[in-house]
């Protein structure tokens, strides 16, 4: 069974987190196949009331040096990228795991 970690990079836009994070929520593939980690320049809050496993990074740096640390702390045997400002679609992670059914 694959792994799907999905870093969320996210740089001074607080504001769109929130429903970033919903669409991650809102996915129909089951909770334990995969988690998200978050990388920011800011605290927040918002992840310890979301129904997904999640771990949380505040650094300073380039958008490299942010994916490039979302890369290190996954497990995933897939690594998904949504920006702070983006959205799934629901069935984003389920079909990504299909993509790669086989292949891992």
């Amino acid at each position: 069974m694959a792994f799907i970690s999905v870093v969320v990079t996210a740089y001074n836009r607080k504001e769109f987190l929130d429903d970033c994070l919903k669409s991650i929520e809102n996915q129909t593939l089951d909770r334990n196949e995969f988690e998200v980690i978050l990388i920011s320049n800011f605290e927040y809050d918002g992840l310890k009331s979301r129904n997904f496993h999640s771990r949380h990074f505040v650094m300073e740096g380039t958008l490299g040096e942010y994916v490039s640390k979302g890369i290190m702390e996954s497990k995933g045997d897939i690594v998904s990228f949504l920006d702070d400002d983006d959205i799934f679609n629901k069935m984003k992670l389920e079909e990504l795991k299909k993509a790669f059914e086989g292949n891992i």
